[in-house]
């Protein structure tokens, strides 16, 4: 008896044309699926039929965008749904504008709970599905100018426990990839490593010493999405920095090198 072909799984990200989102995107291309990024603007890695171009913190366009994906997907629901869209607005605590907590909360909490929306009523469709959302070392911490941006990570990892609770019941299941400092300036994200010193600090903060990168964190992404008794959970993927209340570093760190 011939086995039936293999069926190329279906895969949506958004946020997909930037550093981490993109390398999610290279990450499941190159197992063979079929993928379809929601952005503000195209990629390179994807024909530009396959990017909805969409703010996600417009619900009106997240339904249009996703009538592009169902499009793309012959009306099949998708496997995996990736939610990478993100900004950071850096500014000390005192000095926030409205407009920045706004678009903040706009696109990483909104933004992120009514793409993932969009996608688990389609899953819910065929009892399946698993949902992933970028979160942040940010979640559990308080960053210095960036009291807005760890708030809204918080709030994606209480989304990602409440999800799992909801969705339980259809078989999707709900999960967190968390990076620490990524060797990566996206657009739209603070740049304060930048900085010689505060690259510095958060170098020797690591224990690994180093910085992650895209891939990596897209290596994270794969391994969640696929462990089928994992929901609502964390996945941190930051070289030991949350682990690391005080890590060896400057002279104690060459001590032990040699």
């Amino acid at each position: 008896m011939t086995e039936a072909p293999a069926r190329c799984p279906r895969v949506v990200v958004t946020g997909g044309s930037g550093g981490i989102g993109g390398a999610i995107i290279g990450r499941f291309l190159s197992e063979g699926a079929l993928v379809a990024n929601i952005d503000l603007r195209p990629t390179p890695r994807l024909p530009p039929g396959q990017t909805a171009l969409a703010d996600v913190a417009d619900p009106d366009a997240v339904a249009a965008a996703f009538e592009v994906v169902d499009g793309l997907f012959a009306g099949h629901a998708p496997d995996l749904f990736i939610a990478c869209a993100a900004v950071s607005r850096p500014a000390h605590f005192l000095d926030v504008s409205p407009a920045d907590f706004d678009r903040s909360f706009a696109i990483n909490v909104r933004g992120t709970f009514f793409t993932a929306q969009a996608a688990a009523r389609r899953m819910r469709r065929v009892r399946q599905g698993s949902i992933v959302l970028i979160s942040s070392v940010a979640a559990e911490q308080g960053w210095a100018q960036e009291c807005v941006y760890s708030a809204t990570k918080a709030a994606t990892k209480s989304l990602v426990q409440g999800m799992a609770v909801e969705l339980a019941p259809f078989n999707i299941r709900v999960n967190a990839v968390g990076p620490g400092p990524i060797d990566h300036q996206a657009e739209g994200m603070a740049a304060t490593r930048a900085d010689p010193e505060i690259h510095r600090h958060e170098i020797e903060r690591t224990p690994l010493h180093r910085f992650g990168t895209p891939d990596e964190v897209a290596d994270a992404v794969a391994l969640i999405a696929r462990t089928p008794w994992a929901t609502g959970q964390t996945l941190y993927v930051d070289g030991g920095f949350l682990a690391a209340g005080l890590a060896y570093f400057g002279a104690a760190r060459a001590a032990l090198a040699t």
